[in-house]
C-alpha cells in the first residue's frame, strides 16, 4: 500500500500545482478549442453552414442520467466559483476604509473623490473589485464642478450590486434545467429553504409550510408569468418589486401595518388561507360556485360562472391555487396582470373586444344584485354611457384590453362590471356614506 501511495504522489508531483482561477482558465481554453473543432467538423459535413447559420440545436437527452448529472455538477461548480468572487462583509469594510481615506481636494467637508483617487483606490484592491472601478462606472456617477463623485452613493451602488449578484447566484442554484428560468417546483424549493432564515417567518408553524409556499409562489407567477407558461425568467424575478417585497421578511422587526400590507407575511398568508376555509362550507378542500359567491363584496352569478369557465377547475370546483390567483386579481385591479385576468372573463365571445351587448349583460346582473339589497334607481343605459366615457375606446362601442389598460380607469370599470359593492361604492363616492353602514349592507 505504501508503495502505491508513493508512486501516486510521485506522479502527482510531476504536474505543477494550479490555483482555482488558473484551472478555470485552462478549462475555458480547452472548451473553446473543442467547440471550434466541432464547428469545423459540422461545416465540413454540410457546406451550407458557411452561408446559412444553424438555427436548430438538439436539446440534451434528459434520459441520459450521466449527461444530466455532469451538466448539473458543472453548473453548480460554476455558480460556487462565481459566489467566491463576490465581495463579503470584510471586503466591503476594507473598501469603505480605502474610500474614506482617499478623498480629494478641495477639502470642503464633503466626502468626494476625483478620477485620480478613484484609480489609486482601484490599484490597491485585488482583481475581484475591478468590475466596480471601470472608467464607465465613474462616468455614470454624478460629478461636481471639480470632477469629483460622492463616496457614499458610490459605496451604496457597490453594495446593491453585490446583493444583486448574491441573489442571482442563490436563485440560479435552483434552476434545475439550467436555462435561465425557474419552473413552479424550482421556485417552491427556493422559498421553502429560505423560510427558516427569515426572522419574520419564525412564528410560522411547520405544518403550514406547504400552504405558505404555494401562497408565496402564486404571487410571483401571477404577475411575472401572464401568459401562463409555467416558468419565469430569473432576470425578471431579480428586477421585480415582488422579490424586494419577499426579502422584506429578513427584517428583524416591523409594524402590524407593514405586515398586513405584505403578501408574504405570516399574517397575510394565514388570512387568505382562513378566508378559503371559511368559504369552503362542505369542507371538501375545494370551492363550488355557490361558495365563491360569498367572497366579501357583491360578486354576481354571471361573473362567477364565467370565472369557472375560463380558469382551471376540477369537476366544477376551484382549488386553492386558482383561488389565490383570483384573490391577487381582486386585490390588485390596477395592475396589468389583473386586467388581463379579468379580460378573459369579460371577453365572452373571444372577439378581442366587448360591445354594448356584453356590457349590458354584466350590468344587468349588477343592478339585479343591488335591487336584492333594496337599492334602486340605477339605469343600465346611464351606467353604460359612463363606462364608455371612462374607457374612451379607439373604436366606438368596442372596448379592447388595450383600451382598458390605456384609459387608467380599468380597475373602476372592471369593478363596476363584476362586483355590485364596488359599483355601489363608486356611485355613492360623493354621498359621504358611512363605511360601517356599507359593511353592514353587504354582510346581510
Amino acid at each position: 500500500m505504501s508503495g502505491w501511495a508513493a508512486n501516486l504522489e510521485k506522479f502527482v508531483n510531476k504536474f505543477p500545482k494550479k490555483s482555482v482561477s488558473e484551472s478555470d482558465k485552462e478549462a475555458d481554453v480547452h472548451f473553446l478549442k473543442l467547440l471550434e473543432e466541432e464547428q469545423q467538423a459540422e461545416s465540413k459535413k454540410n457546406a451550407t453552414y458557411s452561408k446559412i447559420p444553424k438555427f436548430y440545436y438538439k436539446k440534451p437527452d434528459t434520459k441520459n442520467q450521466i449527461n444530466m448529472g455532469v451538466r448539473q455538477e458543472a453548473r453548480t461548480r460554476f455558480l460556487h466559483n462565481k459566489s467566491a468572487e463576490i465581495l463579503d462583509k470584510e471586503d466591503l469594510e476594507k473598501l469603505w476604509y480605502l474610500l474614506k481615506s482617499n478623498t480629494s481636494f478641495p477639502d470642503d467637508g464633503s466626502e468626494r473623490m476625483n478620477y485620480d483617487q478613484f484609480c489609486i483606490v482601484a490599484n490597491k484592491l485585488p482583481s475581484k473589485y475591478r468590475q466596480f472601478f471601470q472608467p464607465s462606472v465613474f462616468l455614470k456617477c454624478d460629478r461636481d464642478e471639480y470632477g469629483r463623485i460622492e463616496i457614499v452613493p458610490f459605496f451604496h451602488y457597490i453594495v446593491r450590486k453585490v446583493n444583486l449578484h448574491q441573489t442571482r447566484i442563490q436563485i440560479s442554484l435552483y434552476d434545475s434545467a439550467g436555462n435561465g428560468y425557474l419552473k413552479e417546483k424550482d421556485l417552491e424549493n427556493f422559498i421553502f429553504e429560505l423560510i427558516p432564515s427569515f426572522p419574520q417567518l419564525s412564528s410560522l408553524q411547520e405544518n403550514f409550510y406547504p400552504f405558505y409556499v404555494i401562497t408565496a409562489v402564486r404571487k410571483f407567477f401571477f404577475f411575472l408569468d401572464p401568459k401562463r407558461t409555467g416558468k419565469i425568467l430569473i432576470k425578471d424575478i431579480l428586477t421585480s418589486p415582488i422579490l424586494a417585497e419577499f426579502y422584506e421578511l429578513r427584517q428583524e422587526s416591523w409594524s402590524a401595518e407593514e405586515a398586513s400590507q405584505n403578501w408574504f407575511s405570516v399574517q397575510s398568508s394565514l388570512k387568505v388561507y382562513d378566508q378559503y376555509l371559511r368559504l369552503d362550507l362542505d369542507r371538501n378542500g375545494m370551492l363550488r360556485k355557490m361558495e365563491l359567491v360569498r367572497y366579501p363584496g357583491g360578486l354576481t352569478s354571471i361573473f362567477v360562472d364565467r370565472l369557472f369557465e375560463e380558469y382551471q377547475t376540477f369537476e366544477g370546483e376551484m382549488d386553492y391555487k386558482t383561488f389565490l390567483d383570483f384573490v391577487l386579481a381582486m386585490e390588485n385591479k390596477k395592475s396589468t396582470a389583473s386586467l388581463q385576468y379579468f379580460w378573459r372573463i369579460l371577453d365572452v365571445y373571444k372577439q378581442g373586444a366587448i360591445d354594448t351587448f356584453v356590457v349590458n349583460m354584466f350590468l344587468r346582473a349588477i343592478i339585479k344584485k343591488l335591487e336584492s339589497k333594496e337599492r334602486f334607481g340605477f339605469k343600465v343605459d346611464d351606467v353604460k354611457d359612463e363606462i364608455w366615457d371612462m374607457a374612451k375606446p379607439k373604436v366606438l362601442y368596442a372596448l379592447t384590453l388595450e383600451d382598458l389598460i390605456a384609459c387608467g380607469q380599468g380597475d373602476i370599470i372592471v369593478g363596476m362590471l363584476i362586483d355590485a359593492r364596488a359599483f355601489y361604492e363608486y356611485d355613492q363616492r360623493e354621498s359621504g356614506i358611512d363605511p360601517e353602514e356599507m359593511d353592514e349592507l353587504w354582510d346581510n
